[in-house]
């Protein structure tokens, strides 16, 4: 199987990294040797060494994100061509609260799924909301009704309750609204029966509904996780540090027995338990088929509350079982989960970047001190070369652009979040997220707040832009000619996320999921209008 895995890119492909990875180690040597600001003020220095880790972060992530992403071609592993005998499967459903109509849908479905054996397949409507009318739902389906009575731990304390009420050797997990296509099991038992000591098998989240991105610009946007699952965890095939997701995936009971069952010192509860998983030796893997559908999260509230628990619950992980101290890891498989954890502080990168051009122009604070002669094309080549490696090369996959208008617009809510979590004020209750059209197009506290927020920031730069060009009428053009280029950016980012807050979310009637959408080369434009 590593044979199907390992392929690697295209020459010019990786031709076109390493010339980003060069320049941004020439970039980062000027940076250090020629622009800090060190014979000035002490804040100059602190704000001046903020910038340089914040840069030198962000560089290191893009060599690992080179080193195991892009290096290789993502091709998704094919299901085994597997004859034999198929076991027992237990087959989990999580509930809390949600709507019975959906919870009706997602059991139609389970019952649905193909099976050599269909009594080999046993479901199981895991309820932590103790909600009596859906003993009867389940026995329509012919699925066991469980609900504990002591709700500790949320969703992992849920699931591993079901495991003590259960004995297949093997277990499937869905949410609520997560409906299996009927190949579901079809598709990813073989892995198990065929491959060796592999501990879970994890497929796309999809939706029927547009994401709240597409939702609110256009529909001809790819959908905002595609290029996680489809290319990120297909490349993590390699390391053997598939993430698993909590939904739409296959695990093995023994490999949950050995990692202690499913995580409880987070509220992400599905990467701590994969990766303790991969940790104990097997092998999680990821495909690109699209297996279940559910509904996307469809409102600013939901969205918001839903990213800040998969923001604090990779916290917590990191916190708990501290990854570069868990035993059974090799360096890159917790490279690569240091760098999925990380990538959570964005709300405060964005944020610091967003204030650190407004601080040189309101404060006179100095955080790079060099010639902006040499200073400006060594930053726009190692910038505009990342750009190009990740826009043209990943083939329209992935948008540095939308990257950075997606995390713009969560960005002042998850900064106090993860703040929040890193100082100890942790956050362990588990909260449904609102989907449906009940929560699609009614605007709440929370979009009212995330627009004020936004509003600022554009005010802000706004004014941080007319204070810069006054002050280079009265003094020299070189002293403010970078503030100026980076807050006219910044305001630019900061339109289109305003029209982000003022649109409300719809869903078009010849919408259909899972279309491998790509990013065009005028997707901007594209914001002008309703894609249909």
């Amino acid at each position: 199987m590593r044979g199907d895995i390992e392929k690697f890119e295209s020459g010019p492909k990786i031709v076109v990294y390493i010339l980003a990875a060069i320049a941004s180690i020439v970039y980062l040597i000027y940076r250090i040797t020629n622009t800090m600001p060190f014979s000035l003020r002490p804040v100059d220095i602190i704000i001046g060494l903020i910038v340089l880790a914040a840069e030198l972060i962000e560089n290191f992530e893009y060599i690992v994100h080179f080193w195991n992403v892009l290096r290789f071609k993502k091709v998704s592993p094919k299901t085994p061509n597997y004859k034999g005998e198929y076991p027992d499967v237990d087959v989990f459903v999580a509930t809390l609260n949600e709507d019975e109509s959906v919870l009706r849908e997602t059991l139609k479905a389970c019952k649905a799924m193909k099976y050599p054996q269909s009594k080999k397949v046993h479901i199981y409507l895991c309820d932590d909301g103790e909600r009596k009318e859906l003993k009867k739902l389940a026995r329509e389906f012919g699925a066991t009704y469980l609900a504990r009575t002591k709700h500790d731990y949320a969703k992992a304390g849920n699931y591993n309750y079901a495991l003590k009420n259960s004995d297949s050797p093997y277990v499937a997990i869905f949410d609520a609204d997560m409906c299996p296509d009927k190949n579901f099991l079809m598709k990813t038992m073989p892995f198990f029966l065929k491959e060796e000591k592999v501990g879970f098998v994890q497929t796309p989240q999809a939706f029927k509904n547009p994401d709240i991105f597409q939702a609110r610009f256009t529909t001809k946007l790819p959908l905002e996780q595609d290029y996680f699952y489809r290319y990120i965890q297909l490349a993590r095939n390699n390391n053997n540090s598939v993430i698993m997701c909590g939904t739409n995936c296959v695990i093995s009971r023994q490999a949950l027995r050995e990692a202690g069952n499913f995580a409880l010192a987070t509220i992400a509860e599905d990467i701590a338990t994969g990766m303790l998983i991969e940790a104990k030796g097997y092998r999680g893997i990821a495909i690109a088929d699209v297996l279940a559908h559910g509904e996307a999260v469809n409102s600013v509230s939901g969205f918001l509350r839903q990213r800040s628990r998969w923001g604090r619950g990779c916290i917590q992980t990191a916190k708990a079982y501290g990854i570069f101290t868990v035993k059974g890891l090799t360096i890159r498989q917790k490279l690569d989960y240091f760098v999925s954890i990380k990538y959570w502080m964005f709300g405060t990168r964005r944020m610091f970047f967003m204030a650190l051009p407004l601080i040189y122009v309101f404060f006179h604070v100095i955080a790079i001190e060099g010639d902006f002669r040499f200073f400006l094309p060594l930053f726009f080549a190692q910038y505009l070369l990342k750009r190009f490696a990740i826009d043209w090369a990943e083939e329209g996959r992935k948008s540095a652009t939308w990257m950075k208008i997606h995390e713009l617009i969560q960005a002042p809510y998850l900064m106090f979040a993860i703040l929040l979590e890193l100082i100890g004020f942790s956050n362990k209750k588990f909260s449904v997220t609102k989907k449906g059209k009940k929560a699609e197009s009614k605007k709440g506290l929370a979009d009212g707040l995330l627009f004020l927020a936004h509003w600022l920031m554009l005010m802000l730069n706004g004014l941080g832009l007319g204070v810069a060009i006054w002050k280079v009428m009265h003094e020299r053009l070189e002293l403010y000619i970078i503030p100026i280029i980076w807050i006219s950016i910044n305001i630019c980012y900061l339109l289109v996320v305003l029209l982000f807050d003022i649109r409300n979310s719809r869903t078009p009637k010849n919408f259909k999921p899972d279309a491998k959408r790509k990013y065009g080369p005028m997707v901007m434009l594209s914001l002008l209008w309703r894609g249909k």
